[in-house]
């Protein structure tokens, strides 16, 4: 997890000084390094021990490594900036025109930057965890079970059990699994390690499911956890934004080239099953169609 994130946790987390601190780096980031420990508690209207207090619920050992680690990213964001703003790619101002340009670069450069930044050791690990499994299951909340779902459905019309697992029920489907089974954990944060579906790795490496994990870049709890990881390329805050518009084409892209690389290892077997299944769908569309026709 990048830092403005961890930072933008802190906001929605806590009610106190650090809330308040948080909130004031995030409106005043870009004079932050103009700023003395003294400046930025008579701002915010705290202490200086306050503000290393902050800095330490963030990781730090103080404010100026803080600073150190914030001016770094700050940087890299501005120098990897892309044409459209991934938190508010349009305005109340913009034509339909406009918005459908903005929209159509956002999500071209959401796939150029996955691409850009996905590791090739780490997919051919990952098709490896799905080739040797006999079950695969993809854990994400909401929007990001939807994605599973599309991912499962693709994978069982070329023979391969896949599920989705529904949000209610991560617990108890964790527990289930075992050595013959991998899953795909999904989580753009990746940090909570008591909620869904973090809360249910540690289960899962005990019965030892081979795992998957789809997250963004920086440190968070998978990264840490999960030796097999997938990098989720967007720099959408966390809360900040219209949408998820960038992170959705990111986790999309990344499940699709999953399914693909798999599907090419055993291609002409895959591409058969999914021929075979796909002339029989369609003669029970045809023939649903009849019925309904001739009843007509």
């Amino acid at each position: 997890m990048y830092l403005v994130h961890r930072i933008e946790e802190v906001a929605a987390t806590y009610d106190d000084s650090r809330r308040t601190l948080a909130e004031y780096v995030l409106r005043e980031h870009v004079r932050l390094p103009e700023l003395t420990i003294a400046e930025v508690a008579r701002e915010t209207y705290t202490s200086k021990a306050s503000v290393t207090r902050f800095a330490k619920a963030l990781g730090f050992d103080g404010w100026r490594e803080f600073l150190r680690e914030f001016v770094r990213e700050s940087a890299f964001e501005r120098q990897h900036a892309a044409d459209v703003d991934v938190n508010f790619p349009f305005t109340a101002q913009d034509s339909d025109a406009r918005i459908l340009e903005n929209i159509g670069n956002l999500m071209a450069e959401s796939v150029a930057a996955t691409y850009a930044q996905l590791d090739r050791g780490m997919l051919a690990m990952a098709v490896r965890h799905l080739q040797r499994a006999e079950r695969i299951w993809v854990f994400g909340r909401t929007p990001n079970h939807y994605y599973g779902e599309s991912f499962c459905r693709k994978l069982l019309a070329i023979g391969k059990q896949a599920t989705a697992v529904s949000p209610g029920d991560m617990g108890i489907v964790a527990r289930s699994l075992g050595p013959d089974d991998c899953a795909i954990i999904i989580s753009y944060s990746g940090n909570n390690a008591d909620a869904n579906p973090m809360a249910q790795v540690g289960v899962m490496i005990s019965n030892r499911v081979r795992l998957i994990a789809l997250t963004s870049g920086g440190n968070n709890y998978l990264r840490k956890t999960v030796p097999c990881v997938l990098t989720i390329a967007s720099r959408e805050r966390l809360y900040s934004k219209i949408a998820n518009f960038s992170t959705e084409e990111s986790v999309s892209y990344l499940l699709n080239v999953l399914f693909s690389c798999y599907f090419a290892r055993d291609y002409e077997k895959n591409l058969q099953a999914k021929l075979v299944g796909g002339h029989a769908l369609e003669e029970e569309r045809l023939a649903a169609l009849k019925e309904i026709s001739e009843r007509r």
